[in-house]
């Protein structure tokens, strides 16, 4: 009796432990039956879509996936059958009162078990991924959604209309983020429905939507739609204010490039104040988009000339002696005694084609700076950024050569570190650039390597010297699959005769993790932060390798 009661526990705690696995990554757990029916459902349904665990239980899941859904969903069941393993599948779930609610479905089918176990985890909004720092860009999917639309209407003789809608105004303090999310989620899926294609709507911003419709379809009958699902969340608990304002998207002859530029800049625009937004026709912004484009260039060049470029040091150091290999000098824009980065100015400067100049600007003022050695030791080297976007463009490298040979002393001591390089298209005429700049003297580094064959191509194919590896992959090495990403980059780097540089090592642990797969060098703030002094001084961080034990005594040095 006491075995089968120790037995009955241990399977107790196997399952409580299974259902604390599962809820770790996620918000419901369910168990589904050979024919597919909900056997067991346990979580925060109800708070999510308002459907309790006794509504789920005795029914088939499929009655809740959204129609739009249901093929996806059989296809993924089927394969949990055949494999017993499904993975990360999205999908909308119906919930009471037509509530909608974006959910990532994984599940398992134990060979010794009659069903199978599903978890489900809420898709967090877009406002919640930009508050963890995630790059979750719709502006981007749903403007490239709407060219392919254009593209097809324009084929068919069809003219749409995109519709913004702005919610801001809204009152929603009284409903659960989780509700609140659902609430959003389903508004989506409204103007879905009467999209083009069923599938042309898109959340812009945290309460921001745009959609592409055909023009039969009014604004009221729009406006109608939304406030009829708000009315689902009844009882007071919502307040839904809607704006809304129609644009005609007759593109008038406009290239695919305008029509993107002029797309990017009507949402843009309404983003940033809907309620001054006055463009009604694709042709007025792209018009709008043009002037504003060249204003924007013209003050970039004044900002070039007006020398507000700065920098900020940081070492690269050898791991094992503690000397540094080089400084890296980050670019950055002095502004009412403030630096700003150039983030917000690079997309825009490649988009508009220069790029180019303000990568001469910045080779010009470092190569002035390390002219100085009173500035800059003789002994420092500085590795700078440059864009492949400039390395293709003939006028930035008949620029960069006058800058060069004006400073032919100090291209010994510089290292050009190529950023963007998953851009690089052309890899025959980027070899014969970079080569052409190390017959100079200049080193060559290629910034944010990462792992497969496109990381293999360029290591092959380019003439370089560096490699700094990407530090996605450096902040997942204490993970076993990380850890062997590393190592395969490291080895390749060492079989081609490339030095390999660790990205933002901040801790003991990170730093003998990439010693422990061979690489020797680092950069980040274990050694030190970027610092707006220049490197009067070699320092040597012979400390910061002791303190890990990595130190090579008959190398270290404490000058």
């Amino acid at each position: 009796m006491a075995d089968e009661s120790d037995l009955v526990d241990k399977l107790r705690q196997q399952r409580d432990r299974f259902i604390a696995f599962a809820f770790a990554g996620a918000d419901m757990l369910v168990e589904m039956r050979d024919n597919d029916i909900i056997g067991y459902s346990a979580g925060a349904g109800e708070a999510l879509h308002g459907l309790t665990d006794r509504d789920l239980v005795g029914r088939p899941l499929k009655d809740f996936v959204h129609p739009r859904d249901q093929k996806l969903f059989e296809d993924a069941i089927q394969r949990l059958h055949n494999s017993g393993r499904l993975d990360q599948l999205t999908i909308s779930l119906i919930g009471r009162d037509e509530v909608v609610s974006r959910m990532r479905l994984s599940g398992i089918r134990l060979p010794q078990m009659t069903c199978s176990h599903l978890v489900l985890g809420r898709i967090p909004t877009m406002a919640d991924n930009e508050a963890q720092g995630r790059n979750v860009d719709g502006k981007t999917r749903f403007v490239e959604t709407m060219r392919q639309r254009l593209n097809d209407a324009n084929r068919a003789g069809q003219a749409l209309t995109l519709t913004l809608v702005d919610l801001s105004a809204s009152d929603f303090s009284g409903l659960d983020p989780a509700i609140t999310q659902n609430l959003l989620t389903t508004l989506h899926h409204a103007l879905d429905g009467i999209s083009v294609d069923g599938a042309s709507a898109g959340h812009l911003g945290e309460r921001t939507f745009g959609v592409l419709h055909h023009p039969d379809t009014t604004p009221h009958v729009l406006e109608e739609n939304l406030m009829r699902v708000g009315r689902k969340f009844a009882d007071g608990r919502v307040g839904l204010k809607l704006k809304s304002n129609s644009v005609a998207m007759k593109d008038s002859g406009l290239s695919s490039d305008d029509v993107t530029k002029a797309l990017t800049y009507i949402i843009n625009s309404y983003l940033r104040d809907s309620t001054q937004f006055a463009i009604t026709t694709l042709a007025e912004g792209a018009q709008i988009a043009l002037e504003d484009s060249l204003i924007r260039v013209k003050n970039f060049r004044k900002m070039l000339r007006q020398d507000k470029l700065t920098f900020l040091y940081q070492p690269a150091i050898n791991i094992r002696t503690g000397a540094p290999l080089n400084y890296e000098a980050f670019t950055r824009i002095d502004h009412n005694n403030a630096l700003f980065t150039p983030a917000q100015i690079l997309p825009f400067a490649a988009e508009a084609g220069v790029i180019g100049e303000m990568d001469v600007a910045v080779c010009r003022k470092i190569l002035s700076l390390m002219s100085d050695p009173k500035l800059i030791s003789p002994l420092a080297h500085i590795a700078l950024n440059i864009s492949a976007h400039s390395l293709v463009n003939p006028i930035f490298f008949r620029n960069l050569q006058q800058v060069l040979k004006e400073h032919q002393p100090r291209l010994g001591r510089l290292i050009l570190e190529i950023t963007d390089v998953a851009t690089i298209s052309n890899l025959d005429d980027t070899r014969r650039l970079l080569t052409r700049l190390r017959s100079q003297g200049i080193r060559i580094s290629l910034d944010d390597l990462g792992a497969g064959s496109a990381a293999i191509d360029l290591l092959r194919t380019l003439p370089v010297d560096f490699a700094k590896v990407d530090h996605h992959y450096i902040a997942e090495a204490n993970t076993p699959k990380g850890l062997a990403v590393i190592r395969a980059i490291a080895s390749l780097c060492r079989e081609l005769g490339v030095v390999a540089i660790a990205e933002r090592v901040e801790d003991v642990k990170t730093l003998a993790l990439i010693a422990d797969v061979g690489i020797d060098y680092a950069q980040g703030y274990y050694f030190d932060k970027p610092t707006a002094e220049p490197p009067q001084k070699v320092r040597y961080y012979t400390e910061q390798v002791e303190r890990a034990g990595l130190a090579t005594p008959s190398l270290a040095s404490t000058a």
